[in-house]
């Protein structure tokens, strides 16, 4: 199989496990265990603890292969084209449900991770239609996070009246980061004293190049939380914030091992686990 079509079924399945987590991460009584489920992940084979192989350099491993690259994200490709009943979103409908979310479902105070007014959009999901009514409205959850209340939101969008028919919140529940989120931890990261090892790696590994882009990185982030594991006491919000840590590749190049340090997009500041 070419590398492509690895990437597309990696995408799909990565689609799979986030609908899965964040259903489990829902119910309070499983979002603990379907999150440490989730994070048992294993670096690409060489990366060293603080951003480099074992001689001093970025670590080696071949492109969109590695579990790492495996770490679930949200924001599903919708597919094209008119769809009824209980066939997948299209991006016109989740466009759509987007911005009847943002415009009639979102108060003035929630805030989106870069302080601006709105909320930081995460996903969509089709609802179930009853059993007893297969042939009702479509109706879409659309998922974000407050960070100006730090809390998950989900806004249940009937797409037939072009309304928002229930919202529900909760705290303390860290789905996967979206793909800007991502991105933001990313850029703090780069920016950031402790990512000073990253910065010195990517230049190794491009033969001199300097570090001051997300895009220059390929990358992967998934939550963290330390109700899930120990953490020092900077790191001690995280759950209630939402924190994330990053897998980073160079291009198409080496992997980059950033996993000890966690990106806390609430407080906009980056802590080291170990």
């Amino acid at each position: 199989m070419t590398e492509q079509g690895e990437d597309h079924r990696s995408g799909q399945q990565d689609g799979a496990r986030a609908r899965t987590l964040r259903r489990a991460l829902w119910g309070a009584a499983t979002a603990v265990a379907a999150t440490v489920a989730m994070i048992a992940v294993t670096l690409p084979r060489g990366a060293s603890a603080h951003g480099g192989g074992s001689d001093g350099t970025a670590s080696a491993a071949r492109p969109g292969h590695g579990a790492a690259g495996s770490a679930a994200v949200t924001e599903d490709a919708a597919p094209q084209g008119p769809q009824t009943g209980d066939g997948p979103l299209t991006k016109a409908e989740v466009d759509r449900a987007r911005s009847i979310a943002l415009s009639h479902g979102t108060p003035r105070d929630f805030r989106t991770a870069e302080g601006t007014q709105g909320a930081e959009y995460l996903d969509t999901d089709l609802v179930d239609p009853p059993d007893d009514a297969p042939g009702g409205p479509r109706r879409v959850e659309v998922l974000s996070y407050d960070y100006g209340h730090d809390r998950l939101v989900k806004q249940t969008v009937n797409l037939d009246t072009g309304t928002v028919e229930r919202t529900d919140t909760a705290t303390g529940v860290q789905p996967p980061p979206s793909r800007d989120e991502t991105r933001q931890a990313a850029a703090l990261l780069i920016k950031d004293p402790l990512g000073q090892g990253l910065r010195t790696d990517f230049s190794a590994a491009t033969k001199g190049r300097t570090l001051t882009s997300p895009d220059q990185l390929r990358l992967r982030g998934m939550s963290f939380s330390t109700g899930e594991q120990s953490a020092p006491a900077g790191l001690d919000k995280c759950g209630t914030n939402r924190c994330v840590r990053l897998f980073t590749q160079v291009g198409n190049g080496p992997w980059i091992d950033t996993t000890d340090y966690v990106i806390d997009l609430s407080d906009r500041t980056v802590g080291r686990i170990h």
